[in-house]
């Protein structure tokens, strides 16, 4: 009897700890315009991005209460104004920036100055939930990051 308990606890936990890694979100952080990243994109700002979008980064991190999504992509001007309208983000001063969360900045491909003299768009729920979103013309380069606290 005591066998056959262990065999059904050993079943269930193996099942649980499946079902946990099935529901993560799927990404390669290494590889741009994967199919995965690109869905990471569709996913957040709720449009499929066309092929002027490129060099699509995507990383999540679902482990806990609260959860943070990153994405970086080059784009055009009309593509942020896309996403801004979508997201009903608002523009703020870049020292704004100071007082959010910072970033993870270990990404292969967002380096500690990644969103240094971009401009910030911003939406927030007070305590809760926050989208910030960064794009320079200089380089057509954004930075994205969703989080929850």
């Amino acid at each position: 009897m005591k066998n056959l308990f262990l065999g059904y606890w050993h079943l269930l936990f193996s099942g649980c700890v499946g079902l946990l890694f099935a529901a993560c979100t799927h990404y390669d952080v290494e590889t741009a315009d994967t199919p995965a990243n690109r869905g990471g994109f569709e996913r957040h700002f709720g449009f499929v991005p066309d092929a002027s979008v490129t060099k699509v980064y995507y990383y999540a991190d679902e482990l806990g209460i609260d959860a943070s999504y990153q994405l970086s992509f080059k784009c055009s001007r009309e593509t942020i104004k896309r996403i801004i309208e979508k997201l009903s983000l608002e523009s703020v001063p870049p020292e704004r920036a100071d007082s959010l969360l910072d970033p993870r900045d270990d990404l292969p491909w967002w380096n500690p100055d990644s969103i240094d003299n971009r401009e910030l768009w911003l939406k927030e729920e007070e305590n809760a939930y926050y989208w910030q979103l960064w794009y320079s013309d200089r380089d057509q380069m954004a930075f994205y990051l969703e989080y929850s606290v």
